[in-house]
């Protein structure tokens, strides 16, 4: 069984800084339930940071080539 190393969760200002955000617009994710949140006491907000990893990989932009691949592939089909 592997187990992945253990990570502190971050508090919202931490949070904010690894997301490069301000701490309103990470408020505003939040409350639309946009982004990936813990809140066990029902006050305090946390994040872990393999969840806002995730999150920023969720935006990712394809290329233009990885765009005309994909409608290479679509037309031959």
């Amino acid at each position: 069984m592997t187990t992945k190393a253990y990570q502190k969760p971050l508090n919202v200002e931490e949070a904010a800084e690894f997301l490069d955000l301000s701490k309103s617009h990470l408020y505003k994710l939040t409350s639309r339930g946009e982004i990936p949140h813990y809140k066990p006491t029902g006050k305090r907000l946390y994040f872990l940071p393999e969840d806002l990893i995730e999150y920023l990989k969720a935006g990712r932009v394809k290329t233009n080539r990885e765009l005309d691949q994909e409608a290479a592939k679509y037309v031959a089909q």
